[in-house]
């Protein structure tokens, strides 16, 4: 029998992408990996535009920025890419149960994933509570709040299988003032905690311990690549956290000759084709950097000119990638999305985030309802042994010999 290399090579590359196209998001990733040829047609700028047409799915972003102290969310995405417009966080349709109409509510996107599925902290008043949310079938459910009087500093979301759901959420927090035992060895820490779907609770973790003068970077996005969690530090620091949010292996610098360049400052982690990228401004437009996990080093993966785009925009900054050959950068009030190829591209003007940006949020779903309760099923495994131990009692006190109740009285 001919292995799927062999086989898949015997069909034109144009039968192939047509199949390719008419796939479920949830195979799309695993036909990514099948080879190279796969992995390259599915990268194409042209692919991700014909795929969400003819399998109805989502792909694109959540832009969120800050507009009179409440939190902003509208999605982006390129023609073709947006499945149901528009789309917004379900969350938004519940009221408080005071049911009073001009109450202080806000919600805020704190980490997504590429499995549709989003974790968002919604506010009324002084009240806290965490969500994760499916948009695009309009689906949330709560989620049990960790130690809230510890600040949140940054989290991540990482889905670990989608039938049935298991996913995992990585939290830092910080304590809200600066008296803890760690200060006197000079050092300062961040609490970790990660929430597990199947245990449907929060566990505490070890505490990750820094330098007073190192600190997470709250406005850089995570980057799930490589099956880690990467955060970007100050002091031009990354650090890689496995799925239980530990560290994986000792922090690492950026690209040193990226830190030279004048416009440095406009720089980003990325996920680039499942590996952790980096990207900054240079002198020649922009500069792509793969980190390779074997070697612990990074490599210059592209340099991009982007004189022409810098001709209808001010400060474009780039943010991420869409796939292999469409950047996505960003302005002000606007969204970019720039081809790598042929310097064209397509600007989506912002509707409801007309301040300035702060977090951008990769998000690809489809349309299928998912079940997100798992504590349904954890109560219901704790039921059964419960309702066993009640039925056993009541057949053993059935066999017991009857006896007067004044004789059970001692």
């Amino acid at each position: 029998m001919a292995s799927t290399s062999s086989s898949s090579s015997t069909l034109p590359s144009d039968i192939i992408f047509e199949i390719l196209t008419r796939t479920s998001l949830k195979t799309l990733d695993t036909c990514k990996s099948v080879n190279k040829q796969w992995h390259n047609l599915i990268s194409e700028s042209s692919f991700m535009p014909q795929f969400c047409e003819k399998s109805h799915n989502i792909s694109g972003y959540f832009v969120q920025s800050l507009s009179r102290s409440k939190h902003v969310t509208e999605f982006v995405s390129l023609n073709g890419c947006s499945g149901k417009t528009p789309l917004y966080l379900p969350m938004e349709t519940i009221k408080p149960k005071d049911k009073i109409f001009n109450y202080d509510c806000d919600i805020k996107i704190e980490a997504s994933s590429k499995q549709g599925i989003l974790c968002c902290l919604r506010r009324i008043k002084h009240k806290y509570r965490y969500y994760v949310c499916k948009p695009s079938t309009k689906q949330w459910v709560k989620l049990p709040n960790p130690k809230m009087r510890y600040s949140t500093v940054k989290l991540a979301l990482i889905v670990l299988k989608s039938n049935p759901l298991n996913f995992k959420i990585i939290r830092l927090s910080s304590t809200r003032t600066v008296y803890h035992h760690y200060i006197n060895l000079g050092l300062d820490y961040y609490r970790s905690e990660v929430f597990d779907s199947e245990a449907w609770e929060w566990r505490k973790r070890k505490d990750i311990l820094f330098p007073q003068e190192i600190y997470v970077d709250m406005f850089t996005p995570t980057v799930n690549a490589s099956g880690l969690v990467y955060f970007k530090l100050g002091d031009d620091l990354v650090m890689a956290l496995n799925y239980n949010g530990e560290e994986a292996f000792p922090r690492f610098s950026l690209p040193k000759p990226a830190m030279e360049y004048k416009n440095y400052g406009y720089n980003q982690l990325v996920e680039y084709n499942g590996k952790l990228g980096f990207t900054c401004l240079s002198p020649k437009g922009m500069e792509l950097w793969i980190f390779e996990n074997g070697n612990q080093s990074w490599e210059l993966k592209k340099e991009v000119e982007i004189e022409t785009l810098k001709k209808v925009t001010k400060y474009p900054r780039l943010v991420g990638f869409y796939n292999a050959d469409i950047a996505l950068m960003i302005d002000y009030y606007e969204v970019i999305f720039y081809k790598l190829q042929d310097k064209s591209f397509n600007k989506v003007k912002l509707n409801k985030c007309r301040n300035n940006i702060q977090e951008i949020f990769p998000f690809r779903s489809d349309l299928e309802p998912l079940d997100l309760r798992m504590q349904d099923a954890k109560k219901t495994n704790f039921l059964v042994p419960f309702v066993c131990y009640c039925f056993l009692t009541s057949l053993f006190l059935l066999k017991l010999p009857s006896f007067p109740i004044v004789n059970m009285i001692v």
